[in-house]
């Protein structure tokens, strides 16, 4: 089964995405997603709808797994809306609360449609996007189920391989 991973917005989450697989390689089929605008420069209106149809496209129906990272918990929501059955399982981290507009956050209410052991959300302490008590609140609200972590850092960095890999056994 491929493991699917979506980075955040900036190209400087390229590091994340390679480091992530990098860790993953021994044990899962992963595949690495770099968000076009990295090489091009400029943001298409609808790039999230476009890159949700790539990955859609290379998944050849088969299920997989996605680990995200900010921005890309977004394209994974919008993958679980437009094809729920695709989805094995999903680990959200770094959810940008503190980017959202009014109404972002009904984007992750998706997230009732998966039953909450397929899903964890990993979120740091203080986390300059959205500290952990905030994006705590959100998941819980929309299943009290689905497992929040907290990691003690304050930042926006996700090197949490080992946590990766046992969830995804």
């Amino acid at each position: 089964m491929k493991t699917f991973i979506l980075p955040g917005y900036s190209e400087k989450n390229k590091v994340w995405v390679q480091e992530t697989s990098n860790n993953l390689k021994p044990l899962f089929d992963t595949t690495e997603i770099y968000w076009p605008h990295w090489s091009s420069g400029q943001t298409k209106d609808n790039w999230i709808e476009d890159e949700v149809s790539r990955i859609i496209t290379s998944t050849e129906n088969q299920n997989i797994n996605v680990i995200a990272k900010s921005v890309g918990t977004i394209v994974a929501t919008t993958l679980i809306k437009t094809n729920l059955h695709l989805i094995n399982k999903i680990i959200l981290c770094g959810i940008p609360f503190k980017d959202f507009m009014v109404g972002d956050e009904k984007i992750y209410e998706v997230l009732k449609e998966l039953p909450p052991e397929k899903i964890l959300c990993i979120q740091n302490e203080n986390d300059n996007h959205g500290n952990f008590e905030s994006v705590k609140q959100l998941i819980l609200s929309i299943n009290p189920n689905i497992k929040v972590i907290s990691k003690p850092r304050a930042d926006h960095e996700y090197p949490y391989f080992e946590d990766f890999i046992e969830f995804l056994k």
